[in-house]
């Protein structure tokens, strides 16, 4: 199925992987980003807001040839009362019409579970209730990407997020490959939140996500798990490219 991963830091808070046959692009918004004629590519949106997603996606030349899994607050707002708005700032009713009929673009909600094939099942997480988390299952690799649900106010500390993420492994176990943010209120006292992550979720790997092109905070963060198990990679520059050999 796959010998190897292939994961490359576009920038922002967008990583694309290569596993088998497969693209998964998470997070989008502006970049360099290199799409293989010979893979399927899926694209996954956390967010509307800015650094995690971006229209362009939907106006590729050959779009019916890939799928997208977008978080719902790209379509549409949740009012008071549950009362629904278009995103003004979003799509236009006529383009939002016109996705929802197409086979290969989900709009997703928290707690939502979809198999998108035999390779592949998602599950969307939300802490805050806006924005998405991605627990992403292909082959027999598991992959947790955080987005916007993850934020927390400064000052909340850290228990609510621990709460949410042990509620995730209760039901989903240890991953292989993690991203999270290092720095969630603006400073790096927030090493404590990935650090509980990590703790929690044990992943083989992780990587580093909201360094606001911070690269040097992101190699002490790493330097920081020397001792740890898990493999903490850092970032150097925009489209810098990991390979990573599952056999290891």
């Amino acid at each position: 199925m796959y010998d190897d991963i292939k994961v490359n830091y576009v920038g922002e808070n967008c990583y694309s992987l290569e596993i088998g046959e497969y693209l998964l692009v998470f997070d989008y918004c502006n970049g360099i980003l290199n799409i293989p004629d010979d893979k399927k590519t899926i694209f996954f949106a956390t967010s509307n807001r800015d650094g995690h997603y971006t229209q362009e996606i939907l106006k590729l030349f050959d779009m019916d040839n890939f799928s997208y899994v977008l978080s719902s607050d790209i379509a549409y707002d949740k009012g008071e009362g549950n009362v629904i708005y278009l995103n003004e700032v979003g799509l236009s009713l006529e383009n939002l019409k016109d996705l929802y009929k197409k086979k290969n673009v989900i709009f997703t909600n928290s707690s939502d579970r979809y198999k998108l094939n035999k390779d592949i099942e998602v599950l969307s997480f939300s802490a805050k209730g806006s924005g998405l988390s991605f627990f992403v299952k292909i082959f027999d690799f598991s992959i947790f990407y955080t987005g916007e649900s993850i934020f927390f106010e400064q000052g909340e500390g850290n228990t609510e997020l621990i709460n949410y993420l042990y509620e995730i492994f209760d039901r989903e176990g240890e991953i292989d490959l993690g991203f999270f943010p290092i720095r969630t209120d603006g400073g790096d006292a927030s090493f404590a939140c990935p650090r509980s992550f990590i703790e929690i979720f044990n992943p083989q790997i992780f990587f580093p996500l909201n360094i606001d092109e911070d690269f040097e905070m992101s190699k002490d963060f790493a330097l920081s798990f020397s001792d740890n198990p898990t493999d903490v990679r850092f970032i150097d520059e925009d489209n810098q490219d990991f390979e990573i050999d599952m056999d290891d």
